[in-house]
């Protein structure tokens, strides 16, 4: 009985340790963090502050401690391969047929999905009034300012989400919206119908990625100068014939990373997409920004005008194709206009990119 219960206190022990060696010595190194945040850092003591301090590192410890990145490793193929549900739901929602979701950690999507987050009326018509005088404001420079929205994926492929997310009757806040702009001049892009009558023929989104694919992007984009040109003739069309589209096999995107199921779950909806020869566009620099976090492109290309591209996440995939239908373009990874910006590039087009479940944010554009 005494080897029996020294056996059990020794293995207590060493399950005490564990994490604390683990750290040290690096025992899970090969299991790598694919959370999508930025952890906490070890806080320094300030005296008389304890009670700071422990805070601070309870947190930290929490999301630090040895073994932590192995342990979600085990338990995210657990919960996935076996019950079949999402590791993390409030990040990522396992839809069916091998999609996936984001989650309500970002910005409530799931809930303005369904209908519990609508948009008053008051809040659409702030918005509006406030790009129409961001219109103005540029129309009176000789800038044409274009908004285009795109889409949430659970808006393109509602047909994946789980039967208790699914989006109630009436208007989504998009529609709110774009009810509101449609009382003003603005050029309003919303590419839903678009992108639902484009994926008949081909895949529009990643199943395990956030954003569009690369054939949605060209949709995107197909769509978004089609407009531009009701006001600048001169701008070709782009035509799916300019292209050659090929299927392939992808790696797995953001949302399984995040469940760290990357190497187990294949994406399907990868494309190869070559542009014709006469499509010609060259990335001239890269400039990063001390209040961006990402770098600002800038491309030339073989069209004409000068293109100042404001977007998110969505606008990276444009990069591959409009830049060739612009003489110079600049794409900026952020939500502001920023007049300094505007006198700098002087351009002829403005286009703000914002993704569908980021609206709200317009009214600070």
């Amino acid at each position: 009985m005494q080897v029996r219960s020294r056996l059990i206190a020794v293995v207590f022990a060493i399950m005490l340790l564990l994490p604390t060696l683990d750290q040290v010595v690096g025992l899970s190194a090969l299991f790598r963090n694919t959370e999508n945040r930025q952890r906490s850092r070890m806080p320094l003591l300030h005296f008389p502050y304890v009670r700071q301090f422990v805070i601070r590192f309870d947190r930290y410890y929490k999301e630090n401690f040895g073994g932590r990145n192995a342990l979600f490793y085990v338990y995210s193929r657990w919960k996935y391969k076996v019950l079949g549900q999402s590791p993390l739901p409030e990040k990522v929602v396992v839809g069916k047929k091998g999609w996936f979701y984001l989650g309500n950690s970002y910005n409530r999507v799931v809930d303005q999905h369904r209908g519990l987050v609508p948009l008053a009326d008051t809040s659409a018509a702030r918005i509006a009034t406030h790009l129409a005088q961001k219109q103005q404001e540029l129309a009176e420079q000789g800038i044409k300012l274009y908004v285009l929205i795109a889409p949430d994926a659970q808006t393109i492929y509602p047909e994946y989400v789980p039967d208790h997310l699914q989006q109630t009757k009436g208007p989504s806040r998009l529609d709110v919206l774009k009810q509101a702009i449609a009382k003003t001049s603005l050029p309003f892009i919303d590419i839903r119908d678009t992108l639902l009558a484009a994926k008949r023929d081909h895949i529009v989104y990643y199943q395990t990625d956030t954003h569009w694919n690369k054939y949605g992007t060209l949709v995107g984009c197909a769509t978004l100068l089609k407009r531009i040109r009701q006001d600048w003739p001169m701008f070709p069309l782009m035509n799916a014939s300019d292209y050659t589209i090929r299927h392939c096999q992808g790696t797995s995107g953001d949302l399984t990373t995040m469940l760290t199921l990357q190497d187990a779950i294949n994406e399907n909806g990868e494309y190869v997409i070559r542009p014709d020869a006469k499509l010609v566009s060259h990335q001239l620099a890269s400039i990063p920004s001390a209040n961006i976090a990402f770098p600002s492109q800038r491309f030339s290309g073989s069209g004409s005008g000068r293109l100042l591209f404001i977007g998110d996440s969505f606008s990276n995939s444009m990069m591959l194709y409009l830049p060739a239908y612009f003489r110079e373009s600049y794409f900026v990874r952020d939500g502001k206009l920023d007049l300094t910006l505007i006198q700098s590039e002087r351009p002829t087009i403005v286009v703000l990119e914002i993704v569908e479940r980021n609206i709200n944010q317009l009214v600070s554009f």
